[in-house]
This record gives C-alpha cells, sequence and structure tokens, in this order.
C-alpha cells in the first residue's frame, strides 16, 4: 500500500514537472509594435513663416533655431510654371541640427550605404496661397546656417530624397529630378556658418561623404522577441558629426576601430517602452545583443539628447 502511495505521489510530481515545463515553453516572448507614434509626437516641429517684400535688400527670414533662409518672389513659380505674382508667401521650415532631431525626423546623415559627415539638415518648402511653389529652373536660394563651434571645409550640397518613411541623400539633383543640369549649388564657410546655395527646394545638408582607410564591417545585432523589425536602432558616430539608421538588425558597412553609439528604442505589446545604450569601438564583423530596459518616452528623449 504504501508502495502504491509513493508510485502515485511520483507520477503526481511528475505531471506537475511536465505542466510547468509546458508552460514555460508556451511564455509569449516581446512583440515589438509600429513606433511611428512615438515620432510624431516627438520629432521637430515644422515652422511657417511668412516672406514679406525685402524693400531695404533681400527678402530674409530667421527660423527658430538661428537658419536665414533668402528667397525672392520672382525666383518662385507654380506647379504649371506661373511666376508667384506677389509678396508675401510663406516658407515652411524643418531645422536638424542635433542628432537627437535627425533621428527623431528619421533623416539619417547617409547616402545609400556611405557615411556622411553632416552639419545640419534643413528643409525649406514655400507655399503661395496654400499651395506648394518651387525655383523656376536657373535659379537658386541662400541659406546661412546657424553658427557652429567649428566647421569642417570641403562640404558640398546634399540633398534630401526617397518617398520611404526613412530619408536618404544625394549630392546629384539628377537622381530626383531627370536631366537636371546642376551649376549653382555651392557651400562656404563665412563668420562660423555655412553658406549655401541650394539650386531646389526640399531638404538641404552642407555634408560630405566619410572615407577611413580602415576595413569596412556590419554591425550585426540580435536580440529576442517579435517583430524585431520595429525596433528603432541607430549609430551615431563620436568623432565625427553622423548618425546612421540599423534595418532588420543589421548595419550597412561601418570603418574597423570607429568610436561609436549605439542606441536602439521600442514599444512591447503592453505599451511599455525598452532601450539599449552603449559605446564602443567598432571590430571585425561586430555583434551586439540588445539587452532593452524599461523607460518612459522622456527617458529615450534624454538618451537621444547624449548623442
Amino acid at each position: 500500500m504504501k508502495k502504491k502511495n509513493i508510485y502515485s505521489l511520483a507520477a503526481f510530481f511528475t505531471v506537475l514537472i511536465l505542466c510547468a515545463a509546458c508552460k514555460k515553453d508556451r511564455v509569449q516572448q516581446d512583440n515589438y509594435e509600429s513606433m511611428d507614434s512615438f515620432y510624431n509626437d516627438n520629432q521637430e516641429e515644422e515652422q511657417e513663416l511668412q516672406v514679406d517684400s525685402g524693400a531695404n535688400g533681400p527678402a530674409c527670414v530667421t527660423a527658430k533655431k538661428g537658419t536665414v533662409i533668402c528667397i525672392s518672389r520672382d525666383a518662385l513659380q507654380d506647379a504649371g510654371g506661373t511666376e508667384v505674382p506677389s509678396y508675401p508667401f510663406q516658407v515652411k521650415v524643418i531645422e536638424l541640427y542635433s542628432i537627437k532631431d535627425m533621428i527623431l525626423r528619421r533623416e539619417p546623415s547617409t547616402s545609400g550605404a556611405a557615411i556622411l559627415e553632416t552639419s545640419a539638415e534643413i528643409k525649406v518648402c514655400p507655399f503661395k496661397d496654400g499651395n506648394e511653389v518651387y525655383l523656376k529652373p536657373g535659379r537658386k536660394y541662400v541659406m546661412l546656417t546657424d553658427t557652429f563651434p567649428s566647421n569642417v571645409s570641403n562640404m558640398i550640397s546634399y540633398y534630401g530624397i526617397g518617398t520611404g518613411i526613412v530619408g536618404d541623400w544625394t549630392n546629384s539633383i539628377s537622381t530626383f529630378i531627370p536631366g537636371f543640369v546642376d551649376t549653382l549649388s555651392s557651400v562656404y564657410t563665412n563668420s562660423g556658418c555655412y553658406v549655401l546655395s541650394p539650386a531646389t527646394t526640399g531638404y538641404v545638408s552642407a555634408a560630405r561623404e566619410y572615407s577611413s582607410g580602415s576595413s569596412y564591417t556590419p554591425v550585426t545585432v540580435s536580440v529576442a522577441g517579435n517583430n524585431t523589425q520595429n525596433i528603432e536602432i541607430y549609430i551615431s558616430f563620436n568623432n565625427f558629426k553622423s548618425v546612421m539608421k540599423v534595418t532588420n538588425l543589421v548595419s550597412a558597412p561601418v570603418p574597423v576601430g570607429e568610436n561609436v553609439t549605439l542606441i536602439a528604442f521600442g514599444k512591447r505589446q503592453n505599451n511599455e517602452y525598452v532601450y539599449h545604450l552603449q559605446t564602443f569601438t567598432v571590430t571585425n564583423n561586430q555583434q551586439i545583443p540588445l539587452n532593452m530596459q524599461v523607460i518612459g518616452q522622456s527617458g529615450i528623449i534624454a538618451a537621444l539628447e547624449t548623442l
């Protein structure tokens, strides 16, 4: 009888162990959701400025972060080719000076797989009576970026392209306006700021392609969970101003030996925000396992401000 009880107890505990194991196997993994609302809530605003007649000189306006934009009415036309007839008109402006702001507008400083050393990313779109207008062929405008503590020479104009969510850049306007011959774009420094002469409206940046004598390697990220493509991952370069978006957990090639900071942030299915922040020197075939820590939206913003 005692033996029977012992066998019964053994069978009972075996069932409990098996049930516990099954439950463990059925534990739901983290499911990462879209971060679109996070970006929309925290991105740098689009300003609307009115351009009045430049009675005492060029028609110039100054945006809130110090960007000066000088653009004349007679340089603009509507989509049908009709000249803008009169002042005032409006310009919508987005100023991205910090790495944080570039990330929150999803405008990394890369041209395809090439890394760009950037200064700022400024978007200028003129409007008349609520309709967008454009530069006439052969016309340009002038932009002065806010003062920088140290300027880098040999910058050229890069223009924002791409119809996707994440921006891209090119130094050739013919990439998005077929047949365009650019003899107008220029960048130079004056009194501690960049002076640009953009040949088209939209995003423009004084930038240059970064080159390194080192070999290049992708950075591969690993993390447990479902829909990990929704985790937002960026690599910020600490020795020059640039930021790269990491897509599907694998970056474009980066220089071996470069000191970088990687930030990853996401939202779990329970609306819990998480992030990972790590500074390291890139090694060949770099692997980074993410350790996602719970944080609020404000904590993610604070982490971005350190880049």
